[in-house]
């Protein structure tokens, strides 16, 4: 255990847990709450795991935000973390799906490449 303990703070980001799990050399992070109470623990290679998922992961977490009704109409492409969109889809729906995506851990950028659809 190190003094003082280096613990994941509420808000965080999993990149950022993994980050600093991975610099401080620690094989588990304590998780804790804004009192500083200890709310949970979490092993570094399953925070690494969040950094190290590759651009056909990403793509596959994508596919599924999708709405159904629109996946035959949409491509998505992923490349280092940047995700492309192009195919026809409602300008309302496109926004909210690049909203969507935009949130999504491994996502660097999304470009709305869509035109407008029926």
């Amino acid at each position: 255990m190190t003094s003082p303990a280096i613990t994941v703070l509420p808000g965080a980001t999993v990149a950022e847990a993994a980050w600093l799990a991975a610099l401080s050399r620690l094989k588990r992070m304590p998780g804790t709450d804004r009192e500083g109470r200890l709310v949970g623990v979490v092993r570094r290679d399953a925070l690494l795991q969040a950094l190290i998922r590759d651009d056909a992961g990403t793509r596959a977490e994508v596919e599924a935000t999708c709405p159904s009704a629109d996946r035959d109409a949409v491509q998505v492409a992923v490349h280092n973390g940047i995700v492309e969109l192009t195919g026809r889809m409602p300008t309302a729906t496109a926004r909210r799906l690049l909203a969507e995506i935009e949130r999504i851990a491994d996502v660097i950028e999304g470009k709305n490449l869509l035109g407008p659809g029926t």
